[in-house]
């Protein structure tokens, strides 16, 4: 039995050196991160689509409405001119606030001579110290829904105050500023190239109150106009490098037509409507049971700036706070008028959302489009009627609702997307039973098409 014993002896031996060969491999081996990093699955660093924004960006008026006496005129949002405005506010020194009387209350009979911003929310009263300039220490006022810039008569230490409105606990603030009657004159004229005389309305009444939700509608057509541009689609690959925490571990399933998710198991990201809107979830967050550290407006401004930026011009319209979840709405502007409605199901083809829960954002969707940076030289005009008779069609024509349902009225945009191409065509609004309806009242429309060389054509 020699040989047995011979071969027992000498796999015995190729074992025992296997074994040392192997412990002494494993004890110098080092990854090859280099490789790893240049294969076919790793992280590929792509350009912001966007652009980072700061907090009072925005923030932005529905309406500006300027005051001369008895005479209002509606400011049209065109180009940068409320942008123009913000930016001029920051510039207002104020070194104190006090609590004035309910005779500066909105209502329909106050007259003065200035300038009134409204918001669609109200805005906190900490932010002012971003809108103004107010030490944090000095501002009183818990919410503001208007600010007023208005001449001031006699009595006061300045020519020129601003007012701060709370229409919730019916308060209004004053602070004098050392703008001069003069300077205030001088920038109403610099911003006010288009405008369009509106009058006082009370549409939906506070009973036993001198704070009235004034709304300033049209006495006379409104006259505003049709843009056409270019869009280009977004690509959700940048999305997946910043949403999900291993881009690696993402799959792809396609659903039905174009839509598809992705998903690593715990977050999912969903194409809908043929690629058109981003909709984003966590549903491994459940309610949070931490006290959120800053307002829904503010995480929702750094969350975006940290996932590839605003396109286009959006501006927080909504939010709501102190429920399970918080959640910011951000709609799309277009030459400074916003988005109501478009030709496609939902608001997602318009709006940016973020919802939080705690201090984590579980939830956020947005349009997959951005527009080209100038518009088509199309130059068409509509002529909208006075809000007269706006009311005539809903009281004849309407019977979604009945005209003392409305609580508001505006003019913005309608969206019609065809492929590339985005038309937006101003149109009448109001605001009834907690949501916007587009009224289809007559228009009249004036084209004129320009083409590249500055010549008219027939």
């Amino acid at each position: 039995m020699p040989f047995i014993e011979n071969v027992k002896t000498f796999v015995l031996w190729a074992m025992i050196l296997t074994s040392v060969v192997l412990t002494y491999l494993v004890s110098t081996y080092q990854p090859a991160y280099n490789v790893l990093d240049q294969g076919d699955n790793s992280y590929i660093e792509i350009e912001d689509i966007g652009e980072t924004k700061s907090f009072t960006e925005l923030l932005y008026p529905s309406q500006v409405i300027s005051h001369s006496g008895e005479e209002r005129s509606w400011v049209h949002p065109a180009g940068d001119n409320y942008l123009e405005i913000m930016e001029t506010l920051q510039e207002f020194e104020l070194e104190e606030m006090e609590l004035t009387g309910s005779h500066h209350a909105p209502g329909v009979n106050r007259s003065f001579n200035g300038m009134e911003l409204i918001f669609d929310e109200a805005l906190e009263g900490d932010w002012l110290q971003y809108l103004v300039g107010i030490d944090d220490d000095m501002i009183l006022i818990d919410r503001v829904d208007r600010i007023i810039v208005t001449e001031t008569s006699g009595g006061t230490p300045s020519d020129v105050a601003i007012r701060f409105v709370d229409m919730e606990a019916e308060e209004v603030y004053q602070s004098p500023t050392s703008v001069t009657v003069s300077d205030l004159e001088s920038f109403s004229q610099g911003i006010a190239l288009e405008e369009t005389e509106v009058e006082p309305r009370v549409l939906n009444e506070r009973e036993d109150s001198n704070f009235q939700p004034v709304r300033y509608l049209p006495v006379e057509p409104v006259m505003e106009r049709v843009f056409t541009y270019e869009t280009t689609h977004i690509a959700p690959d940048g999305f997946i490098q910043t949403l999900f925490t291993d881009p690696d571990y993402v799959r792809q399933y396609f659903q039905e037509g174009e839509d598809s998710s992705y998903t690593d198991g715990t977050r999912m990201m969903d194409m809908t409507n043929r690629g058109a809107v981003l909709e984003y979830v966590r549903p491994d967050l459940t309610a949070g049971s931490q006290i959120p550290s800053q307002t829904i407006v503010r995480a929702s401004q750094e969350f975006v700036n940290g996932h590839f930026g605003w396109t286009d011009d959006y501006y927080a319209t909504s939010w709501t706070e102190g429920s399970n979840n918080d959640r910011a709405s951000f709609t799309m502007h277009v030459q400074g008028m916003p988005i109501f409605d478009s030709n496609a199901a939902g608001a997602s083809h318009y709006t940016i959302d973020v919802t939080r829960s705690g201090n984590e954002i579980i939830e956020y969707s947005r349009p997959m489009f951005q527009l080209e940076e100038r518009p088509f030289d199309i130059d068409t005009n509509v002529e909208l009627p006075p809000y007269s008779e706006v009311e005539a069609y809903i009281e004849d024509e309407m019977s979604a609702f009945p005209l003392e349902a409305v609580e508001d009225a505006r003019v913005a945009y309608n969206m019609s997307r065809q492929n590339s191409i985005a038309v937006f065509e101003p149109v009448w609004f109001v605001y009834a039973r907690g949501q916007w309806h587009q009224v289809d009242v007559a228009e009249e429309s004036v084209t004129e098409e320009v083409l590249q060389d500055g010549l008219e054509q027939d």
